[in-house]
């Protein structure tokens, strides 16, 4: 048998590294959180519809541009002023952002299955058009007088109304048990951790110890400490 040519063994290279590159973009997304994807197929589905073949920064400034940045909100934000009619509002540069994001990820399943040899969409000019965007926000919300302390540490709750909310649940945990406890230790961990809402409801006792921190003063300190390797 004739020993192969030095452009055959780079063809039979670059064929296995390419199909290892597919085997691994097929794996990490099976292990995506499913919100992740709950997110980025209706963008990026939306981007194929407009601009169906391989994915350059052109083309996804021109879809941002025409068809996602001055795309009124469905319902007006809560932190607008009331007499703000619902077309005048715009999405706000994260929801631009999160577009950007998904596109961005399909232009990675491109680039390993071979079909776009273009470097990434989300470079300079990008970055800048979402940094106006950000100013055009600011500027937009002075206008329409948004509530600046809605959603704030200054919009949240009292321990008073902690408390009761808590004493209430575990009162009424007779009627619904597991609901009213579910209920119960969603708030408490969502008030106690700073993460992520889906980090802490697929949370298990597993993933839950304690232990006796000393030094912390005359009553005892048992920090609840919460693992996690799952989410993002």
């Amino acid at each position: 048998m004739a020993p192969r040519s030095r452009l055959e063994i780079n063809a039979a290279n670059n064929a296995e590294l390419r199909a290892n590159a597919q085997n691994v973009l097929a794996f990490t997304r099976a292990a995506r959180p499913k919100n992740t994807t709950l997110a980025y197929d209706p963008k990026q589905r939306e981007f194929k519809y407009h601009n169906a073949d391989t994915i350059t920064q052109d083309k996804l400034l021109l879809f941002l541009v025409k068809d996602v940045t001055n795309r009124p909100l469905k319902a007006k934000s809560r932190k607008a002023a009331d007499k703000v009619l619902p077309y005048n509002t715009q999405l706000l540069w994260r929801s631009v952002r999160s577009y950007v994001t998904a596109v961005t990820d399909l232009y990675r399943v491109q680039k390993a299955m071979g079909i776009n040899s273009h470097k990434s969409p989300r470079v300079d000019s990008v970055r800048e058009y979402l940094r106006s965007l950000q100013y055009r926000d600011a500027k937009l919300k002075r206008e329409q007088f948004a509530d600046k302390g809605r959603d704030t540490l200054l919009d949240g709750y009292t321990e008073k109304k902690f408390t009761s909310i808590y004493h209430k649940l575990w009162a009424r945990g007779g009627i619904l048990l597991e609901c009213h406890f579910y209920t119960l230790i969603d708030l408490l961990l969502g008030h106690y951790i700073h993460t992520r809402g889906g980090n802490w409801r697929s949370a298990e006792i597993l993933d839950l110890f304690t232990f006796k921190f000393n030094g912390e003063g005359p009553t005892r300190c048992m920090p609840l400490i919460f693992t996690t390797r799952a989410g993002k």
